[in-house]
């Protein structure tokens, strides 16, 4: 009985299909969080201009937009440039992008609350799962990084925000 259930387990375990995305678009972008930011309100930082090579890799691939049905983005985090940064100042971080000129369209990508108080050098940021096909197909987008501290942001935090859009094809 106990091989028959280690059986089933081992063949469920290989039938599981796990959705793998037709390509990946790596990205970095740098912003600085200047100094004198206070805990009492949400505090935005845009980036403009961000190319999204999503054309080129297209093209790469031989294939069109049409094919691609879903495109979300994948593994994002925020690292330090300089050493022992400390980003426990921060409270709650949401990232958003945009067409160009179309700020009040955004649609946020990652988020983390609740940031630890001891987080050295980086932040792992969580997906959102939106379809972000309509934003990126441009040659460029617009991205918006909304923070909210914990105390007052005595020196300017440089960053890099490390990411990258997965897209699916069925």
């Amino acid at each position: 009985m106990i091989r028959l259930f280690f059986l089933f387990v081992l063949v469920s375990f290989f039938s599981c299909k796990t959705k793998v995305p037709a390509f990946e678009i790596y990205q970095e972008v740098n912003f600085t969080i200047p100094s004198g930011k206070d805990p009492f309100g949400t505090h935005f930082i845009k980036i403009r201009d961000i190319p999204s090579f999503l054309n080129q890799n297209l093209t790469e691939r031989q294939i069109s937009l049409s094919d691609i049905n879903q495109l979300y983005a994948g593994r994002g985090k925020i690292i330090s440039i300089y050493p022992n940064t400390n980003f426990g100042i921060i409270r709650k971080i949401s990232i958003s992008i945009y067409k160009k000129d179309d700020y009040n369209n955004r649609i946020e990508i990652y988020y983390r609350d609740e940031v630890p108080l001891n987080l050295n050098g980086e932040i792992k940021l969580l997906s959102t799962g939106e379809d972000i096909r309509d934003v990126i197909k441009e040659n460029s987008y617009e991205m918006v990084v909304e923070v909210q501290f914990k105390d007052f942001v005595s020196q300017p935090l440089d960053c890099r925000l490390t990411y990258s859009f997965a897209a699916y094809m069925e």
